[in-house]
């Protein structure tokens, strides 16, 4: 049997355990148990924009539309095969659903499994790509929970940071994180701060979470919501936002007026916040999609270089935060879908690093 946690698609908060045959395997496709996965306000996003990116599909619930399963970043191992491209017992490192097991159909290049099964065929190939685990570094084989947290965050983090730089950050000064508690958050301060370059950083989060965002030494200046208007508005800025507030994100434009040369929505950690609708000064707010820079840089550098730079990046920076996070774990159908409302609900504190398994052993 495949035990699946499946979401309310309008109600992220309503999951709930379903449970199904595992399906004969047809030629050239294998099973896989879903070991352990991280989850964070980042999974929360994938709901929230399911449907207008397409996160949905990776992982259908055909037999009932109205649910989707959520994807997550984490290890699988192959427990039986029907092709020549996976062998049982292959451990793998990518996107998976909340589930016990899924079905893939591999093609194997070099040390990169693509899932090619005809259901995602359309979606970004950066989310089909999977890393076979047995020939990677032993840096990463230590850091496993951290890689399961925080790699996908940082990942995304990073590609921000190249994208800024990519761009020249559209002439901008200074770089205003919303939502800087959040791994993604203070990622891409940390990964922002790491290129050097002369633009200061300012981390925007609740003021019970200055002191730890402060203690992460992300970012130049760390300010609450309540200090919005502490923001130095003389300077040209970029804003990325991670909360999808459609208040907050009203309130730091009006206070930066046509200083906002750039305003990019990322996550939505605030995700039952009203959403922006009415027309701000300075530069409009667009959805940020890392793919879309990922392809950029595969075509310039090649295939693969670009996530193996973002990866040596994840690997200093994740380290720097040393006991600043501490990673627990959550077995067990029930046990995650407790820990995935609590996510949902905003509960869970940024210091806290959530591995979950449906599975129990």
């Amino acid at each position: 049997m495949i035990t699946e946690l499946r979401v309310k698609r309008g109600d992220l908060a309503d999951a709930q355990l379903v449970q199904r045959e595992t399906p004969e395997l047809a030629e050239g496709e294998a099973l896989l148990e879903v070991e352990s996965f991280g989850l964070t306000a980042n999974n929360v996003t994938y709901g929230i924009v399911g449907e207008q990116i397409g996160y949905w599909q990776f992982f259908p619930t055909d037999d009932a539309p109205e649910t989707g399963i959520i994807p997550v970043w984490g290890f699988g191992r192959v427990v039986r095969s029907n092709t020549d491209e996976l062998k049982e017992g292959e451990r793998l490192f990518g996107y998976f659903p909340m589930a016990t097991h899924v079905v893939m159909k591999p093609k194997r290049k070099g040390g990169v499994v693509f899932d090619t099964s005809e259901h995602r065929a359309a979606l970004p190939p950066t989310y089909n790509a999977y890393r076979l685990t047995a020939e990677e570094p032993e840096a990463l084989k230590q850091r496993e929970d951290a890689r399961s947290v925080l790699f996908p965050l940082f990942a995304t983090s990073y590609v921000i940071a190249d994208w800024l730089d990519d761009n020249d950050f559209f002439g901008a000064e200074q770089v205003v994180v919303m939502s800087a508690s959040s791994k993604t958050g203070f990622g891409t301060g940390a990964a922002i701060k790491r290129l050097g370059k002369d633009v200061r950083t300012v981390g925007v989060t609740s003021a019970k979470r200055v002191d730890f965002v402060r203690s992460l030494n992300a970012f130049d200046e760390v300010v609450s919501y309540d200090d919005i208007e502490s923001i130095d508005a003389s300077k040209p800025t970029a804003l990325i936002d991670m909360s999808g507030n459609a208040e907050v994100i009203t309130r730091v434009h009006n206070h930066l007026g046509d200083n906002v040369k750039v305003s990019s929505i990322v996550g939505a950690t605030h995700w039952d916040a009203p959403r922006q609708k009415e027309p701000l000064p300075g530069a409009k707010p667009t959805m940020f999609f890392a793919p879309a820079q990922i392809q950029k840089r595969d075509k310039e550098l090649g295939p693969g270089e670009f996530m193996r730079q973002a990866l040596e990046a994840w690997l200093e920076i994740s380290d720097s935060l040393g006991d600043r996070l501490t990673y627990e774990h959550h077995k067990g159908p029930e046990a995650t879908r407790i820990i995935w409302k609590d996510t949902v609900a905003g509960t869970v504190d940024p210091s806290r690093g959530i591995v979950a398994s449906l599975n129990k052993d």
